[in-house]
């Protein structure tokens, strides 16, 4: 009888032993799950405002985990939209593997400031534990906020410089913002002047407190009109951290826009003493019609040019049109031959307004040498007189030659 109760014992050990066993092994197997946050939106999460989280599962394991299924718990001060999925079911998942769950959550009103716990139960098997994943909350103690835009010139132009874009920044909320920062994102036809063209500095905002950012830059020639869009990052801490908190936000800016002017042609046949033409072709290349658009020659007192009018009309050139400006210019007879640099205006209208543009082209001038000598006679070419002069041979052979024959006649 002592004998087989050992054994029954003994058996009931074992069986104990190999349960705990697998229980052991199961838990270690589940244990290699995990699950990690991928990214927040926004960043950090506000109190009592819905956000967008992203996490994946991942197999640290080195056997594959079979039948797992996620599950997410609603945990204060996070609680999962009613109309989000709440619970994946995986598969299985290969060491290494990973699975990424997005989802949209809401955060509590009384959230504090912080780190907070969104809970996921991870299961495989008929064994699940609970899986924290840290994220940062914010609460609406410090509310920062963007005001009073405004750009100098109020209207924005392409091809412009020293424009200005002033922002400010209050702080609405209960709390006093360290380190406040505004950095802006100009898309690239917007010309930064400096370093602190997109990053202004501006200390501590106390609550109620507002304080504004100046921004300097330049327009390219190209600028779309239209309205464009600037982002913005304001970056602040609290007085109980030092980690940075940001807050993202995007506004947009008009640009108008306007006839531009581009000299794409000349030509000339200027000759020194003589009136000769000036063609000058333009084209508007803006994105705006260009009305009672003009070609003006300015002061050039100190080159040896005459006019027979400086300034020629062109009309109305729509975007991409080309038009012709043609000068009677007659360069003086104490010019050289050369080429001289000639400064023009190109001025055209929209609506009221003026728009101006000024170029310089190369105007090349000839001496009339090629054509007359000093005294002012032709110049006839040596080809032309050795042609003339065999035709004078010529003929006079024939006429000799006819006298002959003649008194030949008369003798007989």
């Amino acid at each position: 009888m002592k004998t087989r109760k050992l054994t029954v014992a003994l058996a009931a050990i074992l069986a104990a032993g190999t349960a705990l066993s697998q229980t052991s092994t199961s838990t270690a197997l589940a244990t290699e799950l995990d699950a990690v946050l991928l990214n927040t939106d926004p960043v950090p999460l506000q109190s009592g405002e819905d956000a967008d989280i992203s996490f994946h599962i991942v197999n640290n394991g080195t056997v594959d985990a079979e039948g797992v299924s996620a599950e997410i718990v609603d945990s204060y001060p996070f609680e999962l939209k009613p109309d989000r999925k709440r619970s994946y079911s995986l598969g299985t998942v290969t060491p290494g593997e990973e699975y990424q769950i997005s989802t949209d959550i809401r955060v509590a009103e009384d959230a504090s400031d912080g780190s907070h716990n969104l809970k996921v139960r991870l299961s495989k098997e008929g064994f699940s534990r609970i899986i924290d994943i840290p994220v940062e909350v914010q609460s609406d103690d410090i509310d920062l906020n963007l005001a009073n835009l405004r750009t100098t010139p109020e209207e924005l132009r392409p091809d412009t410089e020293d424009n200005k874009l002033s922002v400010s920044v209050v702080n609405n909320g209960d709390k006093e913002a360290e380190n406040v920062v505004l950095n802006l994102g100009f898309p690239d036809f917007i010309e930064e002047r400096s370093s602190f063209s997109t990053r202004q500095s501006l200390g501590n905002l106390n609550p109620g407190q507002t304080k504004q950012a100046e921004f300097f830059f330049d327009t390219s020639e190209d600028a779309p009109s239209g309205e464009f869009q600037i982002d913005s990052t304001v970056t602040y801490t609290e007085d109980d951290s030092t980690a940075d908190i940001q807050k993202e936000e995007s506004f947009g800016i008009y640009m108008s826009g306007k006839p531009q002017y581009e000299v794409v042609n000349t030509s000339s046949d200027l000759k020194i003493g003589r009136q000769g033409e000036l063609r000058v072709t333009i084209r508007n290349t803006g994105n705006e019609e260009s009305t009672s658009t003009r070609v003006r020659v300015l002061d050039s007192s100190d080159l040896p040019f005459s006019y027979r009018s400086s300034s020629q009309f062109v009309g109305t050139l729509e975007p991409g049109q080309q038009g012709t400006a043609v000068f009677r210019v007659t360069p003086e007879s104490d010019a050289v031959e050369k080429e001289y640099l000639l400064d023009f205006e190109v001025r055209g209208v929209k609506d009221t307004e003026v728009f101006t543009t000024d170029t310089t082209i190369s105007l090349p001038v000839q001496s009339q040498s090629s054509e007359s000598d000093s005294s002012g006679l032709p110049v006839v070419p040596v080809a032309a007189v050795l042609v003339l002069t065999a035709a004078g041979v010529f003929l006079y052979r024939r006429s000799e030659d006819s006298e002959e024959t003649e008194e030949t006649e008369e003798d007989e």
